[in-house]
């Protein structure tokens, strides 16, 4: 059986939004948790994402510095306090309390309920579900808590493992974009994903 739970959230009123979204600040499925990024995370983000297998199809890295890391979060956090992109972190909390990656809701635009959606996690932990079970959370908050209509990632078509996350999370695949993303001087084309709130209709 899963146990959902939701620790903190609150309510954030916004122009032509009724009812207004829920700003979620922790939620969790059983062990895995996100929660809302914190100026403490900055060393976390820098180990992360000089990993190379974490930032083959990312859009940022490899940081620099830990200065790099430390202004990376504290943009995200003027994001979030301006409803702009809701940066988490995903735990993984079974006796210890172990950060395992990050997932997001970011270039949200309110009038018309959408936002794209991103996650990546350290190696250690792929193939495991944790993945699967992150991003039902990060959808939950964007469909019943943000009253999003539709969420949609761009994933570079060679990025199988985001490819088969995101499709077996209810993402539907919607069509391709040639050289979408240029990834450390090198073009990538990618798949649109998307998933609609049924809900809302």
């Amino acid at each position: 059986m899963q146990f959902l739970y939701i620790s903190r959230f609150k309510l954030m009123p916004l122009l032509a939004m009724s009812p207004y979204p829920e700003i979620i600040e922790e939620i969790n499925l059983n062990e895995i948790y996100l929660r809302k990024i914190s100026k403490k995370d900055g060393p976390f983000f820098y180990k992360s994402l000089r990993d190379k297998n974490v930032i083959t199809f990312l859009s940022l890295g490899p940081l620099l510095s830990k200065r790099h890391s430390k202004e990376l979060v504290s943009e995200y956090l003027k994001s979030w306090e301006k409803n702009l992109q809701y940066n988490y972190i995903i735990e993984l909390r079974d006796n210890l309390i172990n950060k395992i990656g990050s997932a997001s809701l970011w270039n949200v635009i309110w009038h018309h309920k959408r936002a794209e959606i991103g996650i990546w996690l350290i190696p250690e932990y792929w193939n495991q579900g944790y993945g699967k079970k992150a991003l039902n959370l990060i959808k939950l908050i964007g469909f019943n808590h943000l009253n999003l209509n539709r969420l949609e990632a761009h994933v570079a078509t060679e990025n199988l493992y985001s490819l088969s996350l995101f499709k077996s999370s209810g993402f539907q695949e919607e069509g391709r974009l040639k050289q979408f993303l240029n990834l450390r001087g090198k073009f990538h084309d990618v798949f649109i994903l998307a998933a609609l709130n049924e809900t809302s209709r």
